[in-house]
């Protein structure tokens, strides 16, 4: 039985959607190789060219006359995306204040949990729950629940494995903290989802320009990765000023961490990029079911990569079994979100 057009475009929505996520699940990957650098000299730059230096070059070589798109927009408009982006860049920065509390596996399944949820929520709520029928707010509803196990379980087996090798972070007193940071980090994570729905008179002015490429969609994340990177730039400018680290830029045998850096940053903002494309050809559900099929897919190519790379080794049989449940539970999740946006 052939597919209708509307059916093609969200079958395709939905493949765009996981391709963005494992590349957004793989872009941490070459900072791996670049341990002559602290975190701090590597966060620097993959804010600057992720969040300001490519988007904005992408921006001006895909859409013809991409000012005429913001001064067709609201100042209003322009100001909520601005501080969704500052509201996400926050939330990323709290993420990983949480990491040193309660270990990096804990904090990225609850940071992760509140984001699917909270970017599956917001844009109802952001357009009006009148966008959902009774039948699909059930379905979406079963699988934000689904999504929240999976990642939850998953960050189970991550502990579960730095426990068994004996690298867990944890200290002791400061648990509660470090799931607050979390928490509060992965909610405001979720205001990115919502760029989209804020941003409906870009995206028009965009399409009637006849953009170039799909790239275009860049457009209309612009406002967001640009208030989003001043957060990181800030705390990681005050960080190389604590730690006195500006002088590892011109450490010795660097000279090949500058282009892993521009891979990071093409990966991660690539996978914003085919995450828009992708969701926009869902349809009116897209932002609503496309954010957690996005979100349990990059967990689910975090755990492949780290696979591949070997951080599941010596790692336990309860840490491998939980894991494979925990990503069991986020396919199934996929399944039910993807039956909803028909």
């Amino acid at each position: 039985m052939s597919l209708s057009p509307t059916e093609i475009g969200v079958v395709t929505g939905f493949l765009l959607v996981l391709l963005a996520a494992v590349m957004n699940g793989a872009y941490a990957i070459p900072m791996r190789f670049m341990s002559r650098w602290k975190w701090e000299n590597i966060w620097l730059l993959w804010t600057v060219l992720s969040l300001w230096a490519i988007p904005v070059a992408m921006a001006w070589a895909a859409v013809p006359h991409p000012i005429d798109a913001y001064n067709q927009t609201s100042l209003a408009s322009l100001l909520r995306m601005g501080l969704m982006g500052l509201l996400w860049g926050a939330g990323v920065l709290l993420l990983g204040m949480s990491f040193p509390l309660v270990g990096v596996a804990v904090g990225a399944a609850v940071g992760l949990g509140c984001a699917a949820a909270m970017g599956t929520v917001l844009p109802i709520l952001y357009n009006g729950t009148s966008m959902l029928q009774a039948s699909t707010g059930v379905l979406v509803l079963l699988g934000v629940v689904m999504v929240l196990i999976g990642v939850g379980v998953c960050g189970f087996a991550g502990r579960a494995r730095e426990r068994h090798q004996g690298t867990g972070t944890m200290i002791a007193g400061h648990s509660l903290q470090g799931f607050l940071f979390a928490g509060v980090g992965g909610t405001l994570t979720a205001a990115l989802n919502l760029a989209l729905a804020a941003g409906d008179t870009i995206t028009a002015s965009v399409a009637q320009q006849h953009p170039s490429s799909s790239a275009a969609s860049i457009a209309v994340w612009l406002p967001v990765l640009l208030a989003g990177g001043i957060p990181g730039v800030v705390y990681t400018l005050t960080l190389l000023a604590r730690n006195q680290t500006f002088g590892l830029f011109r450490a010795r045998a660097t000279g090949a961490y500058w282009p892993l850096v521009v891979m990071m940053g093409l990966l991660w903002l690539g996978s914003i990029v085919v995450y828009g494309n992708g969701v926009t050809k869902i349809g009116a559900l897209g932002l609503v079911v496309g954010w957690p099929v996005f979100m349990s897919g990059a967990v689910i190519a975090s755990a492949a990569w780290g696979s591949l790379f070997g951080e599941w080794k010596n790692s336990g049989r309860t840490a491998k079994v939980s894991m494979g449940t925990g990503v069991l539970c986020l396919m199934i999740a996929i399944t039910i979100l993807s039956k909803a946006g028909h």
